[in-house]
């Protein structure tokens, strides 16, 4: 099969590859959307890796489907407490060899796609998870998002579904929505850089939720005006299942769809921020 794997320099090439073969489900790949961590591994220590994990596939039965991108065992001491991403079971891969390819094996499972989704859509179903259970850790009331890309642009949705007042903020002015007014009971950090300009948006007795690696935190701040500060990264399935019935609401711009033989143009695309999103297909 046709799959799109990082060479020794660290640069995605197309190339063949044997079908994965294993305990799971194998899925044809429908579609895969680019995501700025599979960006970030980019490198010669990802030699030899097939990205990807925004998958919609179809079954041997028909079925499309979202996967599971890792599952937590849900039993042990952190699943239970919430932290299910710090699970020793978690780390394992759950998409194989991963979902830029023309074929994927599903070892963590799989959420069926109703019919008014379609395929690029459909890959929206992962990040969405992610965010859903990042909000968990966030108050309700007002919010601004720092980071307007694709990932920001869903938490900004998210929290105007539950009825938050949000206000988006970018470096780049057309992807923000302005200057922010003022601080906010909740700032999410939602683009790796600017991390005490976050904070700096967080009022008193407030909430930072970290999504990105931004870099070091004004911790004297955080101390003298008791700001909480949580961390949230990955899903589970249970929140792919609940991004996928939100799927058919959701208003975010269409991706920009690309087959796999122009990856590096969608690549390219990305890096320029000439596209919020670059989906994928075989």
């Amino acid at each position: 099969m046709h799959a799109v794997v990082v060479d020794a320099e660290g640069v995605p090439r197309l190339a063949e590859l044997a079908d994965p073969d294993g305990d799971g489900e194998l899925v044809a790949v429908l579609a895969c959307g680019l995501c700025g961590s599979d960006v970030e591994k980019l490198g010669p220590a990802a030699a030899g890796l097939v990205l990807g994990h925004e998958v919609v596939g179809r079954t041997g039965d028909g079925r499309r489907v979202a996967l599971v991108h890792h599952a937590p065992c849900g039993e042990c001491e952190r699943c239970r407490a919430g932290h299910e991403s710090t699970c020793e079971r978690f780390r394992a891969p759950t998409i194989l060899p991963g979902g830029f390819a023309e074929r994927a094996l599903a070892t963590g499972g799989v959420v069926e796609l109703p019919d008014a989704v379609g395929d690029a859509l459909g890959t929206y179903a992962e990040p969405l998870a992610c965010v859903l259970r990042a909000l968990e850790r966030v108050p309700r009331g007002d919010a601004i998002v720092v980071g307007g890309g694709f990932v920001g642009r869903l938490f900004a949705w998210a929290l105007g579904r539950r009825g938050d007042a949000v206000h988006v903020i970018d470096r780049d002015p057309a992807r923000s929505d302005g200057p922010s007014a003022g601080a906010a009971t909740a700032v999410v950090l939602a683009a790796p850089a600017g991390a005490d300009e976050a904070l700096a948006l967080v009022e008193p007795g407030g909430t930072l939720l970290v999504f990105a690696d931004a870099g070091p935190l004004d911790l004297a701040r955080v101390y003298r005006e008791e700001v909480t500060v949580a961390g949230s990264r990955s899903a589970t399935p249970r929140h792919l299942a609940e991004a996928v019935g939100l799927l058919p609401e959701l208003d975010l711009p269409e991706p920009l769809v690309l087959p796999l033989e122009r990856f590096a143009e969608g690549l390219e695309r990305y890096r320029r921020r000439e596209a919020l999103k670059v989906v994928f297909t075989p």
